[in-house]
């Protein structure tokens, strides 16, 4: 979790656009992190929850309940983080535009990888444990290569405006 933040914080500022009109790059990236850190800290508080009641579990039902609670949890924590970053409006730097679009288009990729996990843990057939289990493990693979393209996605972006300024932003360490 905390590697998605790396990558739109480290590979993620990184669009050449045209636009130059919005909020100090500083500024921006302080908006930008307030939004993200609690989400972060969220999505491994999750993970960590996730994990504890794995190991106390015992039937399908209960299972599938706990996953798809979590993935649940984690869309609405992940929506929450969009939507503070699409408020932070668009940073003052040579394709701000492009970049502020990009966080919260990534942050959107990976809600809605959320919500289709959630739906895929419903669907599972709960009669036979292996191909539930199996259907687990597919579930949560894809989920996981989804989080990563959404991080990946920020990948073409550079502003080194906003990679100073979130290097220097207390609120980005």
């Amino acid at each position: 979790m905390r590697r998605l933040l790396i990558v739109m914080v480290a590979t993620g500022l990184v669009l050449a656009g045209c636009s130059r009109s919005g909020l100090p790059a500083e500024a921006w990236a302080v908006s930008v992190c307030t939004a993200l850190t609690p989400w972060r800290n969220t999505i491994t508080e999750l993970n960590q929850r996730a994990a504890t009641q794995m190991g106390q579990t015992s039937t399908i039902e209960q299972t599938r309940r706990n996953l798809v609670d979590l993935v649940t949890d984690a869309r609405d924590a992940t929506e929450t983080a969009r939507a503070a970053v699409a408020a932070a409006g668009v940073p003052d730097v040579s394709g701000g535009e492009s970049v502020a679009h990009g966080f919260e288009r990534s942050l959107a990729t990976t809600r809605d990888a959320y919500a289709a996990a959630g739906a895929d843990l419903l669907a599972l057939p709960t009669g036979d444990e292996t191909a539930f289990y199996n259907g687990v493990v597919d579930v949560m693979d894809r989920l996981n290569r989804q989080y990563e393209q959404a991080g990946a996605d920020l990948v073409d972006l550079d502003s080194p405006e906003l990679r100073t300024a979130f290097d220097q932003a207390p609120e980005c360490q």
